[in-house]
């Protein structure tokens, strides 16, 4: 890989996914969005973590579980730091916590809007290695991404994928979901 241009595109969410679930004061399923900040219940040794949730049509909230009656002494001082300081990326580590979510939830909307910053090595060469960071999972496909990246369509992405122009690291489908540290290497001539 050492003879190919090495392109890195970084996939940042610019907002966190919204879960549909019934709302008490709305008395509906609806949306709720993460507000970014925790709850923290302390009950002599025990304490209480949540993640809040806020209706996006009336003051309803709904409070995430992240754990429940644990011993104080069990968390780990930075953590409960934390928590206790409404910490964005720990806020966001939790809020993209997909699979657990949709334990509680009806559904989880994960269509949420995303910017791709490209970062280029500028080298002359035959071939592209595309490397994708993307710190958080919410569902975005392979495909997908790529038809973004080049301007082109799925199908036509599936299509140089066919012929042999675009190879995968790790070797996974096309319409997977995004994985961080995804290698792509574009071969010459497409």
């Amino acid at each position: 890989m050492s003879s190919n241009n090495i392109e890195t595109y970084e996939i940042i969410p610019q907002e966190t996914p919204y879960v549909i679930r019934n709302c008490s004061k709305c008395k509906r399923n609806t949306e709720f969005y993460c507000s970014e900040k925790f709850r923290v219940n302390a009950n002599q040794k025990t304490v209480d973590i949540w993640l809040i949730y806020s209706c996006i049509h009336c003051e309803g909230t709904w409070n995430y579980p992240i754990l429940s009656r644990i011993n104080v002494n069990k968390i780990d001082s930075v953590l409960h730091q934390k928590f206790m300081n409404n910490d964005k990326e720990t806020i966001w580590f939790y809020a993209f916590q997909i699979n657990k979510l949709r334990k509680h939830c009806h559904q989880v909307n994960t269509n949420i809007r995303y910017e791709i910053r490209k970062e280029s090595l500028d080298q002359k060469s035959k071939q592209v290695t595309i490397k994708i960071c993307c710190k958080y999972d919410f569902g975005l496909r392979i495909d997908k991404l790529l038809a973004e990246i080049f301007n082109i369509s799925r199908s036509k992405v599936i299509k140089l994928a066919q012929e042999g122009m675009l190879l995968l690291h790790p070797d996974i489908n096309l319409k997977n979901k995004l994985i961080d540290d995804l290698q792509i290497t574009v071969m010459s001539g497409w």
